[in-house]
C-alpha cells in the first residue's frame, strides 16, 4: 500500500470506527453485512472478495498491524478487519507515528475551530 493508499486507508478505518462506537446499530450491520458497511465508508473491496470482522486482535493491536492484516486480503481474497466493541486506548501505547496516521500529519498550530464565532477564513 503507497502512502495515499494508506492515508485513504486510514482515514476510512478511523471514520469506521467512530461510527460503529458512537452510531446505533452500526456494528451490528457491520457484523452482518460488513461487504455494504465497508462501502459506505469507502473502503475499496474486490466484488469476490470475503470480509471477516474480528472484536479481538491477533497481533499487537496497532495500526501497522491492522494494515498489515488488511492488505494481505489482496492476495488471500479474505480481507481482515479489527473492529473492537468498544475503544481501546491506552496512552502509553500510542508512538508518534500512531498519532501521525489519525491527524494525517496535519499541523494543529492553525486555527481552525470551525465554530459559528470563528474568525479563521
Amino acid at each position: 500500500m503507497d502512502a495515499a493508499e494508506r492515508k485513504k486507508f486510514v482515514a476510512n478505518y478511523t471514520k469506521l470506527l467512530t461510527a460503529a462506537w458512537t452510531e446505533d446499530g452500526l456494528a451490528a450491520r457491520l457484523k452482518s453485512d460488513p461487504k455494504s458497511v465497508l462501502t459506505e465508508f469507502n473502503f475499496d473491496i474486490p466484488a469476490d472478495a470475503k470480509i471477516e470482522i474480528k472484536s479481538s486482535s491477533d497481533g499487537d493491536g496497532n495500526l501497522d498491524h491492522a494494515i498489515q492484516i488488511w492488505e494481505e486480503g489482496a492476495s488471500t481474497g479474505v480481507y481482515k478487519l479489527y473492529v473492537t466493541e468498544e475503544p481501546q486506548y491506552d496512552a502509553g501505547e500510542l508512538s508518534e507515528s500512531d498519532l501521525e496516521s489519525v491527524v494525517g500529519g496535519a499541523s494543529v498550530s492553525a486555527c481552525c475551530c470551525c465554530s459559528p464565532c470563528c474568525t479563521c477564513t
